[in-house]
This record gives C-alpha cells, structure tokens and sequence, in this order.
C-alpha cells in the first residue's frame, strides 16, 4: 500500500507539469498560455534590435518604407515614438538592421537621407555612417531637421 501512495505522490507533480506544458503548448497559439503572443511593428522589431523577426515581417508583406509605432524605452526615454524602419535602424545604432532594410525594399529620398545622417550625429555609429555617407557624402545641414526620435511638440 505504501508504495501505491508513494507513486502517487511522486506521479501528481509530474502529472501537473505535463498538464501546464500541454496548456503552454497549445494554449498559447490560441491566445492561452502564460503570455500573450507580442505583436510588434517593423520599426519596433528593428529598435529591438530583431533582424529575423523584422524580415519576417517583411517577408509577409510589412512595409519597408511605412512608420510605425516603438514603445518608450526603446528609442527614447519617457515617451513613444512613430518612426520609419530606417529611422529606427539608425536611432538604435544598427548597421546590420540598415543595410537589410536597403536591401529588402526601404528606399530612402534625399529629404530622408538628410534627416538620417543628423540622426546617426546624434547617436553616433560608424558603420551606419559608413553607409550613409556612401549615399551622401559630406557633413549634412542639421539645422531644420527635425529628428524622428524627438518629442513631438
């Protein structure tokens, strides 16, 4: 008899493991689960600094070239922003996270490239800079730029 009881014992816990796994498993897809699933903007998943996750996106039809909302904490202490996938490559220092959105379909006019390369002087990163200079080179004009990443007044 005892060692029915001890099995018991032994067996519930692992039943109730096995139990929130299944619910984590198949729970979660369906909105169960521990967490919700994180949806995040093409912008935010390159603020995160998430190159797999923003080609994802890409690959399932985000746009490139559309703004889209970045939670505060990421780009900006105290406030959110809506910033271009570009915009938010270069305010989060990511070389790697530029070139792949040049790469896949961000086209960026000569406005943009200005308000990009006054971006990358107030974050400072040599590998963006490396590629926005090869676009324009030069010291940009700084002086009406608004940068995306600054409070909206």
């Amino acid at each position: 008899m005892g060692g029915v009881i001890h099995r018991a014992i032994i067996a519930t816990p692992c039943a109730a493991l096995a139990l929130l796994g299944a619910w984590w498993s198949v729970g979660a897809p369906l909105g169960g689960g521990l967490w919700p699933p994180d949806t995040v903007t093409l912008a935010e998943a390159v603020a995160t600094r998430n190159n797999a996750e923003a080609l994802r996106l890409i690959q399932q039809g985000a746009d490139p070239n559309r703004p889209g909302p970045v939670r505060d904490g990421l780009l900006t202490n105290g406030y959110d922003v809506v910033v271009l996938p570009v915009e938010a490559a270069v305010a989060a220092q990511r070389a790697d996270s530029l070139g792949m959105l040049l790469a896949n379909g961000a086209s960026v006019d000569d406005r943009e490239l200005r308000v990009l390369r006054c971006l990358e002087r107030a974050r400072h990163d040599s590998g963006v800079r490396e590629i926005l200079d090869a676009r324009a080179p030069g010291e940009p004009d700084c002086n009406d730029i608004r940068l995306p990443t600054d409070r909206a007044r």
